[in-house]
C-alpha cells in the first residue's frame, strides 16, 4: 500500500472519529438530542414583520387607551357635576 493512500484512510478515519465524538458530545445522557439554547441571536425576515406588526399595534392601541382616558375623564366630571350644566353638556354630547 503506498504512503499516500494509508495517510488519506488515516485522515477519513481521524475525520469520522471527530464527527462521532462532536455528535455523540450533542447528545444527553438518554442520547436525546440536546437542548438547543435559549437565545439564539437570529435575524430573519420573519421576525422583522413581527417586530413591526407587533410596534403598529401598540401604538394604535396607545392611540385607543388615550381616546379611552379622555372618555373616562369626561364621564367622571359628568359623574360629580351637580349643576345645571349637566343637562347641557349630555345634550351636546348627543349631539
Amino acid at each position: 500500500m503506498p504512503a499516500e493512500v494509508g495517510f488519506l484512510i488515516g485522515l477519513l478515519a481521524g475525520a469520522v472519529g471527530m464527527w462521532l465524538l462532536h455528535v455523540s458530545a450533542r447528545r444527553g445522557a438518554a442520547g436525546e438530542p440536546a437542548e438547543a439554547p435559549a437565545e439564539t441571536p437570529v435575524f430573519s425576515f420573519e421576525r422583522e414583520l413581527e417586530t413591526r406588526r407587533l410596534a403598529a399595534e401598540n401604538a394604535a392601541l396607545m392611540t385607543q387607551m388615550e381616546d379611552v382616558r379622555e372618555r373616562l375623564a369626561t364621564l367622571e366630571r359628568l359623574a360629580i357635576d351637580r349643576s345645571s350644566r349637566l343637562a347641557d353638556e349630555i345634550e351636546a354630547l348627543r349631539a
